[in-house]
C-alpha cells in the first residue's frame, strides 16, 4: 500500500479521535467471529498499516502509533511498515496484548481509549477495562471510526454455501445437533450461541468460500433444545440446501438479524457461550435478555475429536497430498540436475498444480511459505511475485504448504538442500528434526496437556542454547480451518492450553530453527492421538504420524541422532515408499526409492 495513502488514513482517524474525545484508538486484526483469516471487508488493520500478517494490533495516539506483533512477523512487519507513520513494537511473548500495558503506562489518568466492540472478544474487552481502570483510564467500546471513512471498502462476500456429505463428515447434522443438546442439558443451559465460522460449518455440515483458504461462510448459529437457527444472507443458500436445512429443523434468518433475534428469546433463559470467541456487541445483546453460562463452546470440543469416517478420509487425503509433494520434490530435483532456474513462487505454484491433479482437491489451506535462504528465517514469509527470489542452486529451501480436500485438510513443511549443505545447515536442520522425532515418538498418560509435551520438541535446541519463537503444534480441521482448537502444543499453560490430548485429535508437530539473514529449517508433520496401552499406572496414548512426505536425507547429520531416531526415520520412509509408490509414475518412483533409502549409521 502506498505510504502517503496510509498516512492519510491515519490522519483521518486521528481527526475523528479528536472530535470524539479519544486519546487512543485500537484497531485489531480480527472480524466479528474472531477469525484468523479475514474477508477483505474486515481487514481494517491492513487498510491502516499495510501489514498483512495474521497476528497484530495497531494502536493510534496523537504522539505515537504502533503495531504490536510477535517474532514470527518481525521481519515482515519491518518491510511492510517501511516509511509508514506506524512503528513496529516487538512483542516479548507471542499472543499477549502488551499494547494494553503500554496504554496503561503512557496515557494520563482520565484518558479515554476507543474501540469497536464488534471486533473484540468480550474476554479481551473485560481485560482492557480492568487493566486500564487501574490507571484511571476509561474504555469507549462503541467507537466505529473506520466505516465512515473507508469509502472503497469491499462488500461482504456472497458465495453460495454447499453441503458437506455424511460420507465425509461421518455424522449427520441431526446427530450433531442431538449431541449439542445433550451437552446443553448437562450444563442446564437453554441455548448455545456459536460465532466461530468453522464450528458453524462443522455443525450444519455445510461449507463455503467466503474466507481465503478456509472453506467456511459468514454466519452465526443459535441452537436451543427445540430449535436451531442459521443466520446467513439467504441469497447464498440454494433452494436445495435450504430445503435440506428445513427438513432437519434448522430455520434460516438474515445474518444482520442476529442481535434482534437474541432479544426475543424467553427472558431469563440461560445462554452458553465462549467469551473469548464472542464479540462484545453480541454479548451485550444476549446479556440484556438472558443469563449467561461461560465456557468452551460445546461445538469446539465435539469438533476436535475426529470420528472414524473423518480419520479414514484424512488418511486417504494424506496419500494424495503425499503424491503431490513427491512430484513437486522430484520436479525440484530434476530442475536442479538440469541447471534450470527455480523460484520461490514457481515452486509454490508447482505444488498447487500437482495437488490440483488429485481427486476432491479444493484449493490451498493457507498461503504457502515458499522461502529460500534468508527468506527462510522469516517464519511466516508470504511469497508473492514481487518478493519471490531464485531458489538455489546452492542453499537451504523451506516449503510449508497445505491443501484442502473434501476428505480433509493438510499442513506439511519440508526443508530441502539445494546443492551440498554446509555443516552448520545440517546441524541446525538435525537439531530441529530431533524435536519432531522426540515428540512423534512420545508415549504419554491420558490427561496430558500439550504444553506438558512441548519440551520434547525444544530440548535438542535448548541444549545448544537455541529456541524458536512460535508454537510447536496446532489442531487441524476436517476440510475446515488449517488452524483449529482447542488442542495445541506450546509453551503456555493458559486458556485452552489446559485441554488434554485425547484419541481422535489431530495436531501438527513443527519445531524449527531460524538464523536471520541466512536460513530457516523446519520439519512439520500432522499426527493423530491414538490409544497405546493400559498398565497398572493408567491408560497411555501415542501419536500416529499421518503425513507421507520424505525427509531430506542430505540435510541429516546422523552423528547427532540416536539409534532409535534413525530407526524411526527409516521406518517412516519405508511407510512413505509403500503408500505412495503405487500412485507414482516413472521416473518419480525411482526418485522416491532413492530419497527414502535407509540412513547410513
Amino acid at each position: 500500500m502506498d505510504k502517503d495513502l496510509r498516512d492519510k488514513h491515519i490522519q483521518l482517524i486521528l481527526k475523528q479521535m479528536k472530535e470524539a474525545g479519544l486519546d487512543a484508538y485500537i484497531i485489531p486484526g480480527s472480524d466479528p467471529h474472531q477469525s484468523e483469516y479475514l474477508a477483505e471487508h474486515w481487514k481494517f488493520r491492513e487498510w491502516i498499516s499495510g501489514f498483512t500478517g495474521s497476528a497484530g494490533t495497531v494502536v493510534l495516539t496523537p504522539k505515537f502509533s504502533g503495531l504490536w506483533t510477535d517474532s514470527r512477523y518481525f521481519l515482515q512487519a519491518e518491510e511492510q511498515l517501511d516509511g509508514c507513520a506506524i512503528q513496529l513494537v516487538k512483542l516479548r511473548i507471542p499472543h499477549t496484548p502488551e499494547y494494553i500495558d503500554w496504554l496503561k503506562e503512557t496515557l494520563a489518568p482520565g484518558s479515554i481509549v476507543g474501540l469497536d466492540s464488534r471486533f473484540f472478544s468480550v474476554s479481551l474487552i473485560r481485560h482492557l477495562i480492568d487493566t486500564l481502570a487501574e490507571s484511571g483510564i476509561q474504555l469507549e467500546t462503541a467507537a466505529d471510526l473506520i466505516s465512515q471513512i473507508w469509502t472503497n471498502r469491499t462488500p461482504l462476500p456472497m458465495n453460495p454455501v454447499f453441503e458437506h456429505p455424511v460420507r465425509f463428515a461421518g455424522a449427520s447434522r441431526i446427530e450433531k445437533l442431538q449431541k449439542v443438546r445433550e451437552e446443553l442439558r448437562k450444563q442446564d443451559s437453554d441455548y448455545l450461541i456459536i460465532t466461530p465460522l468453522d464450528e458453524i460449518a462443522w455443525l450444519y455440515n455445510l461449507r463455503g468460500d467466503d474466507i481465503p483458504f478456509c472453506p467456511v461462510f459468514i454466519a452465526y448459529a443459535l441452537v436451543g433444545q427445540n430449535d436451531a437457527i442459521l443466520f446467513i444472507d439467504q441469497k447464498k443458500v440454494t433452494e436445495e440446501v435450504a430445503s435440506g436445512l428445513t427438513a432437519d429443523g434448522i430455520r434460516l434468518e438474515a445474518y444482520d438479524q442476529v442481535e434482534r433475534t437474541l432479544l426475543t428469546i424467553p427472558e431469563g433463559s440461560i445462554v452458553a457461550l465462549a467469551p473469548e470467541k464472542t464479540n462484545g456487541a453480541l454479548f451485550e445483546a444476549i446479556a440484556s435478555r438472558a443469563f449467561i453460562r461461560e465456557g468452551m463452546n460445546i461445538t469446539t470440543a465435539l469438533k476436535a475429536i475426529k470420528n472414524d469416517t473423518e480419520i479414514a478420509n484424512l488418511k486417504e487425503v494424506m496419500i494424495r497430498d503425499g503424491v503431490a509433494w513427491v512430484n513437486t520434490l522430484y520436479d525440484i530435483s530434476d530442475k536442479l540436475a538440469h541447471k534450470e532456474v527455480l523460484t520461490e513462487i514457481g515452486i509454490a505454484r508447482s505444488i498447487a498444480h500437482f495437488r490440483s491433479l488429485q481427486e476432491d482437491y479444493r484449493g490451498e489451506s493457507f498461503h504457502p511459505i515458499s522461502s529460500f535462504g534468508h527468506h527462510g528465517a522469516v517464519v511466516h514469509y508470504s511469497v508473492t511475485d514481487e518478493t519471490s527470489i531464485q531458489a538455489g542452486p546452492v542453499g537451504v529451501y523451506l516449503l510449508d504448504s497445505g491443501g484442502q480436500y473434501l476428505g480433509g485438510t493438510t499442513d506439511t513443511t519440508r526443508t530441502i538442500a539445494m546443492g551440498t549443505p554446509t555443516p552448520e545447515q545440517k546441524r541446525d536442520f538435525t537439531l530441529a528434526l530431533k524435536g519432531t522425532l522426540g515428540l512423534s515418538m512420545a508415549r504419554f498418560p491420558s490427561g496430558t496437556r500439550g504444553y506438558q509435551l512441548d519440551i520434547l520438541a525444544r530440548l535438542p535446541l535448548w541444549k545448544e542454547g537455541y529456541n524458536y519463537g512460535h508454537g510447536t503444534g496446532h489442531g487441524v480441521g476436517s476440510f475446515l480451518n488449517v488452524h483449529e482448537g482447542p488442542q495445541t502444543i506450546g509453551t503456555s499453560a493458559s486458556g485452552y492450553m489446559q485441554v488434554t490430548l485425547d484419541p481422535g485429535m489431530v495436531v501438527t508437530v513443527e519445531p524449527g530453527f531460524y538464523v536471520e539473514g541466512s536460513h530457516g529449517v523446519r520439519t512439520e508433520n500432522m499426527i493423530l492421538v491414538v490409544p497405546d496401552l493400559n498398565t497398572p499406572f493408567g491408560t497411555f496414548y501415542r501419536f500416529e504420524t499421518l503425513t507421507l512426505v520424505p525427509i531430506n536425507r542430505e540435510l541429516i547429520d546422523t552423528a547427532l541422532l540416536s539409534s532409535d531416531e534413525i530407526s524411526w526415520i527409516d521406518n517412516y520412509h519405508k511407510t512413505v515408499r509403500e503408500k505412495l509408490t503405487p500412485r507414482l509414475e516413472e521416473p518419480v518412483r525411482k526418485w522416491l526409492e532413492d530419497a527414502t533409502e535407509a540412513l547410513k549409521r
